[in-house]
């Protein structure tokens, strides 16, 4: 099946590694160029960007916290002159810390904010309006399921992030007209090879899926590609899981 990506510049942030990395791939495979952002990984960066010329696709690296709206300008600039524009933009990029509300120091709470949600604004500011004058693109935001079930653990990072999915909600009614879709893919927990969990652990979380196990990177780029393909220029606004029936929320 043609997915009608190829040719299609794409900018996927945080691809150096784990899902980031198995979308940019994925993509690379359909034909899409691949524009991809690191923010500290460079050596994981350099070997999947190896990875994605292998297809004989176009890719470019592009260093930068997301965060800071003057690196995503600087994102921009370079990419404007390797690809000329970005045609679609997949946010993988995001920094939490694990951990109870009380256990925060207060100044740490503003990276977190800074990452998951002043991110998706800076891109959105830097990018789409360029998407908006061609008259086509897309915007995919990556979250936890945190942003619309809660969790104790990642009590901040779920905040923040349940800012962007109300923030690309209303961005898609304001956009919509220049036929470009925003939306939000909601993961569980995906095994991405460093969990960092005894397996004790392990086997209780997993009891907590319906399918009886983890989410795989492999999961999730199905999902991402079907929403970056043709098939889904009708689908806006939408919050959309991927979590192996941990939660069923309607």
């Amino acid at each position: 099946m043609d997915l009608g990506l190829k040719g299609k510049n794409i900018l996927i942030t945080g691809a150096a590694k784990g899902i980031g990395r198995g979308i940019a791939l994925a993509a690379a495979g359909e034909g899409a160029n691949i524009a991809l952002h690191y923010h500290e990984s460079e050596e994981a960066a350099m070997q999947t960007a190896q990875e994605i010329s292998e297809y004989g696709v176009k890719v470019s690296l592009v260093q930068g916290d997301i965060a800071s709206l003057e690196d995503v300008r600087q994102m921009k600039e370079a990419l404007d002159q390797e690809f000329g524009s970005v045609d679609f933009i997949l946010n993988n990029a995001g920094w939490t810390q694990m951990k109870s509300f009380f256990k925060y120091e207060p100044k740490e709470w503003k990276k977190e904010v800074d990452v998951c949600f002043y991110g998706v604004l800076n891109l959105v500011h830097t990018f789409m309006p360029e998407m908006m004058g061609k008259n086509q693109g897309k915007f995919i935001n990556i979250v936890g399921d945190s942003a619309r079930t809660g969790d104790r653990h990642f009590i901040v990072s779920a905040a923040a992030r349940s800012g962007t999915i109300s923030f690309l909600k209303s961005l898609a009614q304001d956009v919509g007209r220049n036929n470009v879709q925003c939306n939000t893919v909601s993961l569980g927990l995906i095994d991405q090879g460093a969990l960092g969990f005894n397996e004790a652990t392990l086997d209780k979380l997993m009891k907590q899926y319906p399918l009886k196990r983890l989410g795989k990177v492999n999961d999730v780029t199905g999902m991402i590609l079907f929403l970056l393909s043709e098939s889904a220029d009708w689908i806006t606004g939408q919050v959309i899981s991927v979590n192996g029936g941990h939660s069923m929320l309607g």
